[in-house]
């Protein structure tokens, strides 16, 4: 009996950040809360880690992108393994940053990640500042989620 095929490397990639992407995302929004930035502190450093990934998928998005669908190990597996969380956290950062800027977030490998209102409350629904100007909203309880398809 023939084993079934393997999904292919965008198909594998757009299932795993479905599933990371909203992980990361409450991480980062938790850690935002327990580090106490302000708005801008917070803008800057969310602008940091999405351009940080972005970096690192320049390096080395080949290994996201062309496999032959053998197990990797050693150097080879840790460089898949860190290409793919620093792009989950990177997305996830870019969708928080959108929410912190009004929007509803960013789409990313043809999927939407953000908030999940429907589009009447998108439009209307604005992050607000704490009562002490900092980081309140997106980094208060949401996080980047999948859109469901249509």
């Amino acid at each position: 009996m023939r084993q079934p095929e393997p999904l292919d490397a965008i198909d594998e990639l757009r299932f795993f950040l479905d599933f990371a992407v909203p992980l990361c995302g409450a991480d980062i929004a938790y850690k935002l809360r327990q580090w106490g930035h302000s708005r801008e502190q917070a803008k800057n450093w969310l602008r940091g880690e999405a351009e940080r990934a972005g970096g690192s998928l320049g390096e080395n998005g080949d290994v996201l992108q062309f496999s032959d669908g053998r197990p990797r190990s050693g150097r080879a597996q840790n460089r898949v393994v860190r290409t793919a969380s620093e792009l989950a956290r990177g997305v996830a950062a870019a969708a928080l940053l959108a929410q912190l800027e009004g929007k509803s977030g960013v789409e990313a490998f043809g999927s939407f990640y953000g908030v999940t209102a429907g589009p009447a409350e998108a439009d209307t629904a604005r992050v607000q500042d704490g009562e002490d100007g900092a980081v309140g909203g997106a980094a208060g309880g949401t996080c980047p989620v999948r859109r469901p398809a249509a």
